[in-house]
């Protein structure tokens, strides 16, 4: 199971750099088509807007994965390892059960949305799709944490690697 939902978040990771891409694209013809032409690229800002927020949602499982989350630690780090095994599964617990909510709150938006037919202002993108993107994103970083916080039950000796 560990390695499935490392593979969807290592997923998520390479579509949010895809993002990424095409969003460094879009700014760079705006730019481009409003300096040199007078005619910026319809809909930029909403692709830039919606892409970032897809960025952040699909990169948090993969960067809790790896570890590389900014955490700060100077008063758990003077506890013996036991107690710290104790604060990082007690925290992965509670991310996990943060981003179950998070995901819940997600889904009763994009069902708002969905029933109000909202839709992006240049581009008519309906917006109950993105919030759905990124509950998908939020799902696999609450399932990271909670393997996580599994993976730390059963470590028997425990290294603080932050």
């Amino acid at each position: 199971m560990e390695k499935k939902i490392l593979f969807i978040s290592k997923g998520l990771h390479y579509v949010a750099h895809l993002i990424l891409l095409i969003m460094m694209f879009t700014v760079t013809v705006d730019v481009l088509g409003r300096f040199l032409i007078n005619r910026p690229l319809l809909g930029s800002y909403e692709i830039t807007q919606m892409g970032l927020a897809l960025t952040v949602f699909f990169s948090l499982a993969y960067t809790h994965y790896v570890k590389e989350h900014i955490t700060i630690d100077f008063v758990v780090e003077k506890f013996p390892p036991t107690v710290q095994k104790i604060f990082d599964i007690v925290i992965s617990l509670v991310i996990a059960a943060l981003m179950g909510v998070i995901c819940w709150q997600l889904w009763e938006s994009a069902q708002r949305f969905l029933k109000s037919n909202a839709v992006t202002g240049d581009l008519g993108i309906p917006v109950y799709i993105f919030y759905i993107m990124a509950m998908v994103g939020t799902v696999v970083f609450a399932l990271v944490a909670f393997v996580n916080a599994l993976a730390l039950i059963q470590k028997e000796d425990y290294h603080n690697e932050s």
